[in-house]
């Protein structure tokens, strides 16, 4: 696949490759400045257009550019395609760029339903702790595998201003272990175990 820049000369540089593997595609998106909800705006994307996220890693240098790297897979088995991706780019450009609301990108394009959606999972289980070792909070979620369920929860943790910092996704026999590295966006430390843990918590309990 050819990369694409997307360029502005008052706005930081958006960058969108992918490379194809087997049975899966590997997504590279390079912003030059850190952004709050890259996860999130990229996650609302790729359910637009039917695809699953399996696993994300953020990178991000001493001047501030930030690369994230997606695993992603097709909800029906299909390839990545010069105009699905050409689409993807224009999607992204509008959400970073022109700052459309990622509720009324859904909206514009059908998938508004999923922003008030509830699993009912009742086997869902949510685990948060501060490792002594580590400078991120840890959450790790098991639950029934449902298309856009990233979505739901990258939307939950940007609306609390918390960064994610690396996700990764394991799956089998109709469920799913989301596992991720958290801090908050105002300080860059861990969440605070007797404030956001309890928001956290409700929030995404709200719709699991």
């Amino acid at each position: 696949m050819n990369a694409s820049t997307l360029r502005d000369t008052q706005k930081p540089v958006l960058h969108v490759s992918c490379v194809p593997r087997k049975d899966t595609t590997l997504l590279k998106i390079s912003v030059s400045q850190d952004d709050l909800g890259i996860l999130f705006r990229v996650t609302s994307v790729l359910y637009n257009h039917g695809w699953d996220i399996l696993e994300a890693v953020a990178e991000t240098s001493h001047e501030g550019h930030v690369q994230d790297l997606f695993v992603i897979r097709s909800w029906d088995g299909a390839d990545m395609t010069e105009p699905l991706l050409s689409q993807i780019r224009k999607d992204l450009y509008g959400l970073f760029y022109e700052r459309k609301p990622v509720e009324a990108y859904l909206r514009e394009n059908n998938k508004g339903e999923i922003l008030a959606r509830k699993i009912g999972d009742p086997e869902a289980s949510l685990k948060l702790y501060n490792p002594i070792s580590s400078d991120f909070t840890v959450m790790d979620l098991r639950l029934r595998d449902t298309p856009g369920i990233l979505f739901q929860i990258t939307e939950a943790l940007f609306h609390l201003g918390i960064d994610i910092i690396s996700f990764t996704a394991n799956s089998g026999e109709g469920r799913i272990r989301d596992s991720f590295l958290l801090r908050t966006s105002l300080t860059g430390e861990k969440l605070d175990e007797k404030t956001m843990f309890p928001l956290l918590r409700s929030r995404l309990e709200s719709f699991l």
